[in-house]
């Protein structure tokens, strides 16, 4: 299998390709971001806001090694780092940390994780995206991927079910719309999600009530906003 050209799109099938509005492209991340709060990801993907705390910057430290392009060999073995995927198709486009090419095999997409090793359905489905997509640019059919888990540095497979990808094109759908009606949803009733969360105090999750938080916090069309 020939290596995925960095700078130069791969077409995916014809029959496959739609046209999408700039807007439209839900970024892979989001999926991860969407099923673990849908408020979280509101704010980071609708309103660009983010901010750091001692977990995100300890996870950028034990993501460096795949932060950069490049195709190294292991005992044969082919692997691509931040390797650019997309999918005409769904409409999504995003990273992915670590792509394995095993000779006479399916490539094998990795996801690199902060923390020890668990299995949350929100990064398998983020990582079934980036699956999604090699096999929509490869013409490929990919059923498993991994997760790597820095802190424990272990790692857990990912079999890419039917019901994990009617989940993850799912989710994509509801990003979208998201994306397209500006939505700020409610925050998560399980308030243990929020402990960790970095953006706990833009949330504001226990301030929280019925008034129109979309017009707090999102510039609406009369001011010229989106």
């Amino acid at each position: 299998m020939k290596p995925i050209p960095k700078d130069k799109k791969i077409q995916s099938n014809p029959d496959s390709i739609t046209e999408w509005n700039d807007w439209e492209l839900v970024p892979i991340s989001a999926i991860s971001h969407h099923l673990y709060c849908p408020r979280q990801n509101s704010l980071i993907h609708v309103e660009g806001i983010f901010e750091e705390n001692h977990l995100t910057v300890s996870g950028d430290i034990g993501h460096t090694f795949v932060d950069q392009e490049r195709s190294v060999s292991d005992h044969g073995l082919r692997k691509e780092t931040s390797l650019r995927v997309y999918s005409d198709k769904f409409g999504i486009q995003g990273i992915a940390d670590i792509v394995e090419f095993p000779k006479g095999k399916p490539p094998f997409p990795i996801d690199y994780k902060n923390g020890r090793i668990s299995k949350w359905t929100n990064q398998e489905a983020q990582l079934c995206a980036v699956a999604i997509c090699l096999e929509e640019m490869l013409n490929v059919k990919i059923q498993f991927g991994a997760i790597y888990h820095i802190q424990s540095k272990k790692r857990h497979d990912v079999e890419f079910s039917d019901p994990l990808r009617t989940l993850t094109i799912q989710t994509i759908e509801e990003i979208r719309k998201i994306l397209r009606d500006k939505v700020l949803p409610p925050p998560v009733s399980n308030r243990s999600l929020c402990k960790n969360c970095s953006l706990f105090d833009v949330c504001m999750p226990d301030s929280y009530s019925d008034l129109n938080f979309k017009e707090y916090l999102f510039r609406t069309k009369d001011s010229g906003g989106y």
